[in-house]
C-alpha cells in the first residue's frame, strides 16, 4: 500500500473495525491474552470480544505512529459501525434484536465509507469514528504506551522464532 500510494500519489487508507464494547475490558491485556492463549485457563467470551475489539483500537493508533514515521502517504483508522440487524442474531430474538436502536446493513456501512473516502480525512490518522464523526476511544483505547506494548507481544506471537519471548515483568510468556 505504501508503494502504490508513493507511485501513484493517491493516498492509501486503512479502515480497521472495532466497536464501543473495546471499552467494556479493563485490566492488563497482555497478561490476559497470555492466560487464554495458554488455554489453561477458561475465558469469558465477552471479556476476549471486548480485548479483540480493544486490539484493533490500539493496533490502528501503533500502525498510525509507524506510517506517519516512515512519511507513508497511507493513513489508518477504526470505526464503530454500530450495533447491526442482520441475521447473526436471529437465535437471539428479544428486546436488543427488535430494537429501532439497531441499523440496517447500510446506515453501518456509512462510517466505514466515509472514513475510506471522504475528502475531509485527507492526512487524519490514527483516529476512531463512530456516526461518521470522530469518537473518544476509552482510556485504555487511548494510551500510546499499551499500544506499542500489544504491537511487540503481537511481533513475538507471529515470529517465526518458536522460542521467542516476551515478558514485561511475567506479563506474556509464549515459549512453544
Amino acid at each position: 500500500m505504501i508503494k502504490t500510494a508513493k507511485e501513484t500519489g493517491v493516498q492509501g487508507r486503512i479502515v480497521n473495525v472495532s466497536s464501543m464494547v473495546h471499552g467494556w475490558f479493563s485490566g492488563d491485556m497482555i497478561r490476559y491474552l497470555g492466560q487464554i492463549s495458554r488455554s489453561k485457563r477458561s475465558y469469558d467470551a465477552t471479556r476476549a470480544y471486548a480485548l479483540s475489539k480493544l486490539a484493533n483500537v490500539l493496533h490502528t493508533k501503533e500502525l498510525a505512529q509507524r506510517l506517519k514515521q516512515v512519511d507513508a502517504n497511507v493513513t489508518v483508522n477504526c470505526v464503530h459501525p454500530g450495533i447491526v440487524r442482520t441475521r447473526l442474531t436471529r437465535e437471539r430474538e428479544g428486546l436488543i434484536t427488535a430494537s429501532k436502536l439497531l441499523k440496517t446493513i447500510p446506515q453501518a456501512a456509512a462510517t466505514t465509507c466515509y472514513v475510506a473516502t471522504h475528502p475531509r480525512l485527507v492526512n487524519v490518522s490514527g483516529k476512531y469514528f463512530a456516526d461518521c464523526n470522530e469518537a473518544w476511544t476509552s482510556k485504555l483505547g487511548s494510551n500510546s504506551n499499551e499500544a506499542s506494548r500489544l504491537w511487540a507481544a503481537s511481533e513475538i506471537m507471529v515470529s517465526r522464532d518458536l522460542k521467542a519471548v516476551y515478558d514485561p515483568l511475567n506479563a506474556f510468556d509464549y515459549d512453544m
